[in-house]
């Protein structure tokens, strides 16, 4: 799931002031899929993996796989979970169908950044190991990482992808849904959501008229500029509400992270 925003009014006449409120866990007890997207083709994201409630379990959130044996989602999809309440099936293309290279994989390591902030929700990363390793093919593949501290031009166009809900509390989606979504500016996406709510370790996207978007479900998916991980389905307020981009953990900032985990 998409992290959930409640908001509070303040007496100022137009200011707004943001308060996340923690949640549970992924899909979570709730859920997140693409807004405004299409159908992706069999193989077209084959490091897309689905984190399932145990092994072969229902979708709690997406996720990437970067290594055989190693997958990466959000921080949120993993707090408060341990390893064996965890699945991951790589090879899957559609929801609640069987796919010919298929595999479901338990789950021996989750290692959640030590930073992680359930409140800010910053720090949204989270490193998954499998207990064996993928068997790559044509819809079966690993990701790349950015430079460490690559950053994206306002405008710049990237792809998500998920099985989360094509609507906020709708259903998910039966065939792995993908959806272009333009890269804004830090300083645009603090003007939407508060100056202290967005960190430097954040990228938003979205169109300023709404209507394209993540949403419940996509959550821990892949943020897509080029072919690359850049970026982690982290949270946002409703799901391709105008003015509201969806906001993403930006992995740039974390690959010392990564690299000391892998």
């Amino acid at each position: 799931m998409r992290a959930a925003l409640l908001f509070a009014l303040v007496a100022a006449a137009s200011a707004k002031s943001f308060s996340r409120k923690a949640f549970a866990t992924p899909l979570s007890r709730g859920g997140d899929r693409i807004v405004g997207g299409t159908d992706a083709s069999r193989g077209e994201f084959p490091h897309q993996i689905m984190l399932t409630r145990g092994v072969g379990g229902s979708l709690m959130c997406g996720g990437s796989l970067v290594a055989a044996d190693t997958v990466i989602t959000a921080g949120h999809c993993c707090d408060g979970m341990s390893a064996s309440r965890l699945g991951v099936e790589v090879g899957s293309h559609m929801l609640y169908e069987d796919d010919p290279d298929q595999e479901a994989f338990a789950v021996k390591q989750v290692m959640l950044h030590e930073q992680y902030n359930s409140n800010t929700i910053t720090n949204d990363i989270c490193m998954l190991k499998l207990d064996g390793s993928a068997t790559t093919g044509a819809n079966v593949g690993f990701i790349g990482f950015p430079a460490s501290m690559e950053e994206y031009s306002e405008g710049t166009d990237c792809i998500v992808t998920g099985w989360g809900t094509t609507s906020a509390g709708g259903s998910l989606a039966g065939t792995l849904q993908k959806v272009t979504v333009p890269v804004v500016s830090d300083d645009h996406c603090r003007d939407a959501y508060g100056q202290n709510d967005i960190a430097d370790s954040m990228i938003c996207a979205g169109l300023d008229q709404g209507g394209k978007d993540s949403c419940q479900g996509d959550s821990g998916g892949p943020f897509m500029c080029g072919n690359q991980l850049s970026g982690v389905v982290s949270w946002g307020y409703g799901c391709a509400e105008p003015g509201y981009p969806g906001v993403y953990t930006q992995t740039s900032y974390f690959i010392d992270w990564v690299n000391s985990h892998m």
